[in-house]
């Protein structure tokens, strides 16, 4: 299986530098540097910028915040701009808690805007440091739900056309 376009993880101990992270996810200037406040979201959907901040400060002594950054390949995954990113983004974040047996706080913003490639940042508070082999499991499990999706996008857009070009033979018919 190919590895999606864009992986990256990072961690840090300090809850000033998640915040900031949190920052630099709703505020990052657009394209051509346009003024933006993006959405921030998480499993129950949107959420404020001080409910992020809230999650952080209540988390518990010695959590690590991770910093996540996936996006599907723009040339074989996303090719038309139609994978549903919160979707890979909530799988990959439920293998982690499978990876983890527990429940994980997170918060997360879409990038769609300034790059080629869309692109969601997340950040995640986790009791522990993961490893090579966790991080290679996140991967794994974002790209085959990637491709899984582009596979059923594909197909509906092909049974759209089947039916566009059925519709079409039969007014053909009745001219």
């Amino acid at each position: 299986m190919v590895d999606m376009a864009i992986f990256k993880a990072t961690y840090t101990g300090s809850a000033s530098g998640a915040k900031a992270s949190i920052r630099y996810f709703e505020h990052r200037p657009g394209k051509d540097n346009a003024k933006i406040t993006r959405a921030l979201w998480g499993w129950d959907g949107k959420m404020e910028r001080t409910q992020a901040y809230a999650m952080i400060d209540e988390s518990q002594k010695g959590s690590l915040f991770f910093r996540f950054v996936i996006s599907p390949d723009p040339a074989k995954e996303d090719t038309r701009r139609d994978i549903y990113l919160r979707e890979i983004t909530e799988e990959m974040m439920l293998g982690l808690e499978d990876r983890l047996l527990r429940q994980i706080q997170w918060v997360a913003a879409t990038h769609d805007d300034h790059a080629p490639h869309r692109h969601v940042h997340i950040i995640a508070i986790l009791p522990k440091k993961l490893q090579v082999h966790d991080l290679k499991a996140l991967r794994q499990i974002a790209t085959e739900a990637t491709l899984v999706q582009r596979h059923q996008q594909d197909q509906t857009l092909a049974q759209k056309q089947e039916r566009g070009r059925e519709q079409e033979a039969q007014w053909e018919l009745q001219r």
